[in-house]
């Protein structure tokens, strides 16, 4: 079964289901944007989100998109209106089958983006997401020497998804790198 999920309307969402002869189709809209009238013509359904918090969202859309995937491919289709940059990013991190943007009331395809981190990395996101943190703590708790925490630290401080505090000895995961982690 090929899914679509999507905050898309007219035009553009029926050029994408037809590129992807859809099965199904997911609605994804916030407060105030009306349904699809294709909405009715396929297996799926409409999702109100109705909250304000990106990482709320963000976790959101993961649970959307990893329940579909047990259905089928997963094709997700945004535009750049209020959900549709979050739909882009979680659609990249869980790895779909086909990404589509709207761009000028004209569906184009946009290659998949891969979040390539290591292992020793997500560790040390997920160790920071608990606690904020010095480099020997998060050495000891991921089990990686001082040099290495520095060598990942500095790449993730690089990503935006670690900050180091204002005194200089604790680590604390960004909101980015929260998002990273769902």
């Amino acid at each position: 079964m090929r899914t679509l999920i999507t905050n898309l309307k007219g035009k553009c969402l029926l050029e994408v289901s037809m590129k992807i002869q859809v099965d199904g189709l997911i609605t994804i809209h916030e407060k105030g944007s009306g349904e699809s009238s294709l909405d009715k013509y396929f297996k799926g359904g409409e999702i109100l989100i109705d909250s304000v918090d990106p990482l709320d969202v963000c976790k959101k859309i993961s649970k959307i998109i990893q329940g579909a995937k047990t259905h089928g491919e997963v094709f997700v289709g945004f535009n750049g209106d209020g959900l549709g940059p979050l739909l882009s990013f979680m659609a990249n991190k869980e790895e779909v089958d086909g990404i589509f943007i709207c761009y000028n009331e004209e569906a184009v395809r946009l290659p998949n983006l891969k979040l390539e981190l290591s292992k020793t990395r997500m560790k040390i996101l997920e160790a920071l997401n608990e606690e904020n943190l010095t480099a020997i703590s998060i050495g000891q708790k991921v089990g990686i020497s001082r040099a290495m925490v520095y060598k990942h630290l500095t790449g993730l401080v690089e990503n935006g998804l670690v900050e180091q505090s204002q005194l200089f000895e604790k680590y604390s995961i960004t909101p980015t790198g929260q998002l990273v982690i769902i």
